[in-house]
């Protein structure tokens, strides 16, 4: 494979708007960049991606089936074999479920469905690689090392512990492997770019939009990022409008297919019932909080304490300003720094189908901030490089320190996926007034044969939820007539 080397002005056509001499923003070009040391070999990258991915994740192969797992993996028809698949068509997510199905059929178990997550993820990061490196010359033009940047980006993205529920959760894999097809059908836009005599390749990237439509419904944003980038730079968004008639006609197609799928009438229908505008908007504002301040930065939560408030309070106008100052930045930095700017965008927009106007039963789950990480990991990457420009040692040391900290905290997050006890037990160490977490620990001590334990979780989920019915129905199973005073381990 030839080398990847950087230079000035690769991609003329989409150099920032106004950005010449005298003009707003001249000084993002006042010290070009330039090619004399960094030349990236795209196996060595690749190589490194991998590898990073396979140390974080080593001790993720052996996770157990968790959660939605039962249903999804060990029940449905449709991931037990090809037939079941075939048979349950027309259905909602008919990718996802073949890729299951797959599995089963060549005869793998939780081990085989791990390793697969874990592969996606690594590709994952190879591709948006693939694509911030082609990116970052127009979207930063004064940085000195964009491949650097993009290598950092893409390493950041795969090793920060926000993504393990994507991941080590089996069933995150809606998530991430409809993000391989959308960054695939991105990567694919840019080859049909450089090489538009092809006109084959005008056709990929709507074709794997497709695709990933079919794993997850929320990936119609993707089309929306070539937009954005547009936007961010500068260039005519009627042109690029054009461009992206090919997405236009999978979109059109899409929606017929939904309508003529009666599970999508089931799905949509119950979203749309579980609360009116004025409740989402306030759960929603909500839920951004908690992704702006938790996972994003690096606490994670497989069911996180979110209700939908009854009213307005302190803590929804905090949330409500956070995420405006968050829109501001994007607006205020598009002159000057069109990186950000995008990097901001490409976070809200990743977000805006799960957590905007559409309700869902929970606010939020750290595996919808999947993909929308690589923004503000984007965003991180061109800081450091950008602070520690003409200082190599200071920059490698931060880059790995920063690396190693992100593995670190994936690693110890794996470790609560080896088991349902150690999982909900991290769970109910992080939301301990949560009827609905003390209920699955309560159902994973019963599975180990604690039946003690599993007792007082369900005594705990009755006394957070009197109506927890689930609760009180297991709880009888396991001790007919109880009259135990409820109480709430501490311990989990």
């Amino acid at each position: 494979m030839l080398p990847f080397v950087e230079h000035t002005r690769r991609f003329s056509p989409l150099s920032p708007r106004g950005r010449g001499a005298g003009g707003e923003g001249a000084a993002d070009h006042a010290i070009p960049p330039t090619n004399a040391s960094v030349e990236l070999r795209a196996p060595h990258a690749i190589a490194v991606l991998v590898v990073a991915v396979l140390l974080a994740y080593a001790n993720a192969f052996g996770a157990a089936w968790q959660f939605d797992d039962f249903a999804i993996l060990l029940v449905h028809p449709a991931t037990q074999s090809l037939a079941g698949w075939w048979d349950a068509l027309p259905g909602i997510r008919p990718l996802l479920k073949l890729s299951y199905a797959l599995t089963r059929e060549l005869g793998g178990g939780v081990i085989a469905v791990h390793a697969t997550n874990i592969a996606i993820h690594a590709l994952n990061a190879c591709l948006l690689w693939a694509v911030w490196r082609r990116w970052l010359p127009a979207l930063a033009p004064s940085l000195r090392r964009p491949g650097i940047a993009a290598l950092l980006a893409a390493l950041l993205f795969a090793l920060h512990p926000a993504a393990t529920e994507a991941v080590t959760y089996a069933s995150g894999r809606s998530i991430s492997l409809a993000a391989t097809f959308g960054l695939a059908s991105l990567l694919a836009d840019e080859y049909a770019r450089e090489k538009p005599s092809r006109r084959l390749l005008a056709w990929a990237a709507p074709l794997l939009f497709a695709l990933a439509l079919g794993v997850r419904e929320t990936s119609v944003v993707i089309a929306a990022l070539p937009l954005l980038r547009a936007w961010v730079t500068g260039q005519p968004l009627r042109a690029e409008l054009w461009r992206l008639r090919g997405h236009a006609v999978v979109l059109a197609f899409a929606a017929a297919a939904a309508l003529a799928t009666p599970g999508y009438h089931v799905f949509f229908g119950v979203s749309l019932g579980t609360r009116d505008i004025a409740a989402q908007a306030m759960g929603q504002l909500l839920a951004h909080g908690y992704l702006l301040t938790r996972p994003l930065l690096g606490f994670t939560n497989i069911d996180p304490d979110l209700s939908v408030p009854d009213a307005w309070s302190s803590t929804l106008t905090a949330c409500a300003v956070l995420l405006a100052m968050l829109v501001a930045a994007m607006f205020a930095a598009r002159r000057r720094q069109p990186w950000l700017a995008f990097a901001i965008g490409w976070y809200l927009l990743q977000l805006a189908p799960a957590n905007s106007l559409l309700p869902r039963l929970d606010l939020a789950n750290d595996r919808h901030l999947y993909l929308a990480l690589a923004g503000p990991m984007l965003a991180l990457a061109c800081v450091l490089v950008r602070a520690t420009a003409g200082r190599r040692g200071l920059a490698t040391a931060a880059s790995l320190a920063l690396c190693a900290t992100f593995a670190f905290a994936t690693v110890q997050r794996n470790a609560d996926y080896r088991s349902e006890t150690a999982l909900w037990q991290a769970t109910v160490r992080d939301s301990p007034h949560k009827s609905r977490a003390w209920l699955n620990l309560g159902y994973a001590h019963r599975l180990a044969g604690d039946l003690p334990r599993a007792a007082a979780a369900y005594r705990c989920a009755l006394l957070l939820d009197p109506d927890n019915a689930q609760a009180a129905i297991d709880l009888d199973l396991i001790a007919p007539g109880d009259v135990t005073p409820a109480s709430c381990p501490s311990d989990g």
